[in-house]
């Protein structure tokens, strides 16, 4: 299963996506898996080419976190970008509800680091 937090907590936007989504093959493709690659490398160019105030980004297989401080120049900007991002993991979420969850963050914030 693959889960996807997004949260604006004062002063920082954080957004993760941990885990695999296992959906199953077609014709050796997770597509599932495939989808929620591209949404993630989308976000990750987006958003390192903008003039984001402290801007970190991790990821490894099956992790993904990028936290950046909302008084950014461009955070509006990033903003908008993670929204479009998480109608696409919605869409995901709506087609492949085994695989792929949205969820809160727990208290204490996201990052595993």
């Amino acid at each position: 299963m693959t889960q996807v937090f997004y949260e604006h907590t004062p002063p920082f936007t954080e957004f993760t996506v941990a885990g695999h989504c296992n959906a199953g093959k077609i014709n050796g493709i997770d597509l599932c898996c495939c989808a929620v690659s591209m949404l993630v490398f989308t976000v990750m160019e987006s958003l390192s080419a903008m003039k984001l105030k402290n801007f970190k980004s991790s990821y490894s297989g099956g992790w993904c976190h990028i936290r950046f401080e909302n008084s950014s120049e461009d955070a509006d900007k990033a903003k908008t970008v993670l929204s479009a991002i998480m109608k696409g993991f919605g869409l995901l979420e709506k087609t492949y509800p085994s695989n792929i969850k949205i969820s809160k963050p727990q208290k204490g914030g996201m990052n595993n680091e």
